[in-house]
């Protein structure tokens, strides 16, 4: 039975363009790929309906949809396929923010030699493989939830070099207002009172857990951000209180077996305040707050206030 050929569909406007990749991937990998060459978005989608392709090259600017939208709909018919965006401008925010909020899988420049943009094709191909895998399909179902949540996620090495990132931290970076990613895809810090102190928390996060904030310009709240260890690698959790709605007390006194007056402790140390700043809001003496926490501390069997935030961010509270 012959091997059946992964289906590779390059999508531009630019008949030129579109000429030329067909002349320089026919001579290379005619035999290894199912190839076909579109000029019409719309004519692409009623191809995916058809029988959906292992991965697409689109080019960003066309008209009536641009790449962007063609990518999201496509990924609608068949959330395995995979794309890569071709585009005239170098512009590193449009790069980060097609990478980070689309589904766009890798992301050149025109013009892109062409074995680099091979290698592209055949990285995303081992990544179609491994999605259709049924051993990985838990991992998928994993980051689609991960999106879900109203809290940013971030996983990278102790170099800062990150591996993964959901929706939400995405939308938080390329902003570029206390936390962005650089050219290299490392995290950085734009404020420069915690620049040294999240790349020390970063490098010591495999053994120690620690809670910083990040302050804004755009903005009088800061970034809450808890730094850990999961696996080997090391686990950010960014929460903006301006998007994070944090569990009800009603919802943490049912989930913690909590008191009223240690819920509303607890939300106000989750919202960014400190244990100073939260008991004379709720209308205690600060010797009372720390006899609420060390029992919220009991009850949610957590050690230190950074275990205690990371624990309630993750409690599940999702975006519409």
């Amino acid at each position: 039975m012959p091997q059946i050929k992964p289906r590779i569909l390059f999508v531009d406007d630019d008949p030129l363009l579109l000429d030329a990749l067909r002349r320089a991937f026919m001579r290379s990998h005619k035999g290894q790929w199912d190839m076909s060459f579109e000029t019409s978005p719309e004519q692409t989608i009623e191809h995916q309906k058809e029988n959906p392709f292992h991965v697409v090259i689109t080019d960003l600017k066309m008209p009536k949809i641009n790449g962007l939208q063609l990518a999201t709909h496509l990924f609608e018919i068949e959330p395995a396929t995979q794309f890569v965006m071709l585009t005239g401008t170098a512009d590193l925010n449009t790069a980060m923010d097609i990478i980070n909020n689309t589904p766009i899988f890798r992301f050149y420049t025109k013009p892109c030699p062409t074995p680099d943009l091979g290698k592209g094709i055949e990285d995303c191909l081992k990544r179609f493989e491994d999605m259709k895998s049924p051993e990985n399909a838990g991992d998928l179902i994993g980051l689609h939830v991960l999106d879900r949540l109203q809290v940013g996620v971030i996983i990278c090495e102790e170099d800062s070099h990150v591996v993964h990132m959901n929706q939400f931290a995405a939308e938080i970076c390329s902003e570029q207002d206390g936390l962005s990613l650089d050219g290299g895809n490392f995290v950085r810090c734009l404020s420069n009172a915690a620049r040294s102190e999240l790349q020390d928390a970063i490098a010591q996060g495999a053994t120690t857990e620690s809670a910083i904030s990040i302050e804004r310009q755009s903005s009088e709240t800061s970034l809450r951000v808890i730094i850990s260890s999961i696996d080997d690698k090391i686990l950010i959790l960014v929460s903006d209180p301006e998007k994070h709605n944090p569990p009800s007390v009603e919802n943490l006194q049912d989930l913690y077996d909590l008191a009223p007056s240690e819920a509303q402790l607890l939300r106000l140390i989750i919202q960014g305040y400190s244990l100073q700043e939260a008991a004379p809001i709720q209308g205690i003496t600060e010797g009372s707050a720390r006899t609420y926490l060390k029992r919220i501390f009991s009850k949610t069997n957590t050690s230190g206030q950074p275990e205690l935030i990371r624990t309630v961010l993750l409690t599940p509270s999702f975006k519409d």
